[in-house]
C-alpha cells in the first residue's frame, strides 16, 4: 500500500472535520486525527508546567473535564490562589500512580 493510499484510507475511517493536516519541513503531509493532534500540541506547550487549569488538564490526561474535575478533587491537587484555580501535575501524577499500585 503507496503512502498516498494509506492517507485516503485513513480519511476513508476517520471523517476529515477531525483530521488535522501536518506539513512537515521536508515536504511530507501527514493526516492527523484532530485528538491526537490536540494531546501532542498540548505535551509541547505544557511539558514541565508543574500547575494547569482544569482545562489544560483534561486535554493532558485524555479525559473529559467533568472527569479530571473528580480526579482532581479525589486526589487533592486543587491549589487557589486568589480567584484562580490551579492544579498540581505532580500531586495528581502521585495520586494515579498510587492508584495503579492498588
Amino acid at each position: 500500500m503507496t503512502k498516498k493510499e494509506k492517507d485516503n484510507h485513513l480519511k476513508e475511517r476517520i471523517p476529515c472535520d477531525d483530521l488535522v493536516e501536518c506539513r512537515m519541513g521536508n515536504g511530507v503531509v501527514m493526516h492527523v486525527p484532530r485528538k491526537i493532534f490536540d494531546q501532542v500540541l498540548i505535551r509541547m506547550r505544557y511539558p514541565v508546567r508543574e500547575y494547569v487549569s482544569y482545562k489544560e488538564g483534561a486535554i493532558l490526561y485524555s479525559m473529559s473535564e467533568r472527569k479530571f474535575y473528580d480526579l482532581v478533587k479525589d486526589a487533592k491537587a486543587k491549589v487557589q490562589y486568589g480567584g484562580k484555580v490551579l492544579v498540581s501535575v505532580k500531586a495528581v501524577n502521585q495520586f494515579l500512580e498510587y492508584c495503579k499500585t492498588e
